[in-house]
């Protein structure tokens, strides 16, 4: 009987050792925040955005004068009947001079390129919100696989410990000729099974956990035990204001700003402009000619083939596909809070219908586990009746797992 104790107390061990190396716990927060942290899409954004901050320092610039220094030496001989006419070249060009311009009236072009830059950050920051709960999900999704390999594992190393208490008792038994060999054999074959099933949950479990690591950049191989994920949704007021239907409404701006730049452009136009330095035809008498100038220049559009017409109706025609997307992409996004509201009220109602199936089987199990002590039943029954709690409670683990994936996504679309 010493032997046998201990050989089940070394049995208990491997098979218990896992959870007795798993005192640390990670809960899905943490796992998000490191996906976060480590994603490269996120970082390039984040860098977009700055980059963007960098673009509009960069127009205030160019509506500043713009100085240039300009320098040219320039010598064309001519004699008898060979050279340049010296009416155009007048026998060279010699030049330094610091020239400055500058673009006046200007402010409503300004005001149309700092929009555009706006606009564009406006993209860029609702692009990496979408990111973000795309990532988000893709790590719950996996984090509540991991969770379901675990809580199946947990169990069937219960289940697993419960049947070598059952393997002691029906062994003695069978010594005693309380029961039969074959009795004690079936219920052997059936702990032996369950030892293969928890090795290969097992396996699954840490192959998913790795799996969730690498998917938050995580290069960690300690085996952790995973918490119950939670999930907060809460109700929305203005559907218009979550990223799925911001874009929407982006590129609506965007196509209003780009009709706002044709008329822009179709703007007249004026620049100032002045230099000062030295300028000669000949190298000679050079320090002759320091002198200066000053001008200003207008140009405006008079007639472009009907350009201008052509691009504001084919923007027109981008306004009216935007909205027939918009529209179509809201009737979805409606269909499918309905269809997973009802879903979950549904796995709700199944799930409680499980809990009480499974009551009555943990209570019919103790029944036929003092009647097996007893000797009053056969072992088929006890055995029977273990294999059917056990299924019972797979089923109401995938229940379980299955609400929280809804809940997910519900999460998932109503993200702000």
């Amino acid at each position: 009987m010493i032997i046998r104790d201990y050989k089940l107390f070394i049995a208990l061990t491997f098979f218990l050792l896992p959870s007795a190396v798993l005192p640390q716990t990670r809960s899905l927060d943490f796992y998000i925040d490191e996906g976060i942290r480590n994603s490269p899409l996120l970082s390039d954004l984040k860098n977009q955005i700055r980059a963007s901050s960098i673009d509009s320092l960069l127009v205030k610039a160019a509506k500043r004068p713009q100085i240039e220094a300009r320098t040219q030496a320039l010598y064309a001989p001519y004699y008898n009947s060979f050279g340049y006419d010296e009416v155009v070249t007048d026998g060279g060009n010699y030049q330094a001079v610091a020239a400055v311009t500058q673009n006046i009236f200007n402010r409503r072009e300004l005001e149309n390129k700092f929009k555009t830059l706006e606009i564009q950050k406006q993209s860029i920051t609702n692009t990496s919100k979408l990111s973000v709960a795309e990532l988000r999900k893709t790590i719950a999704d996996q984090y509540i696989t991991s969770y379901s390999d675990m809580s199946d594992l947990q169990f069937n190393r219960s289940y697993l410990m419960l049947m070598y208490g059952q393997n002691e008792l029906v062994k003695n038994f069978a010594e005693n000729g309380i029961c039969s060999q074959t009795d004690y054999l079936s219920l052997l074959v059936e702990t032996q099974g369950q030892e293969v099933l928890v090795g290969q949950l097992k396996t699954q479990y840490l192959k998913d956990l790795r799996l969730l690591n690498q998917l938050c950049g995580l290069n960690d191989t300690v085996t952790y035990e995973l918490k119950e994920p939670q999930f907060e949704t809460t109700e929305i007021n203005d559907a218009s204001a979550l990223p799925f239907f911001r874009q929407f409404v982006i590129d609506s701006l965007r196509i209003v700003n780009e009709k706002n730049a044709i008329g822009v452009r179709y703007r007249p136009k004026i620049n100032w402009f002045a230099d000062a330095g030295v300028l000669s035809s000949q190298l000679g008498n050079i320090y002759q000619h320091f002198g200066y100038s000053i001008g200003a220049s207008l140009s405006f559009p008079i007639y472009d083939g009907r350009q201008k017409n052509l691009e504001l109706q084919k923007l027109s025609i981008s306004e009216n596909t935007l909205s027939n997307y918009r529209s179509i992409y809201r009737k979805k996004y409606d269909q499918i809070l309905i269809q997973l509201n009802d879903e979950i009220q549904g796995t709700e109602n199944v799930k409680s219908q499980i809990e009480t199936q499974l009551a009555t089987a943990r209570q019919l199990v103790l029944s036929l586990k003092a009647q097996l002590e007893a000797g009053q039943v056969k072992m088929t029954d006890y055995v029977n009746a273990i294999k059917s709690f056990r299924n019972i409670n797979r089923n109401l683990n995938l229940v379980n797992i299955r609400i929280l994936q809804i809940r997910n996504e519900i999460q998932y679309f109503l993200t702000q």
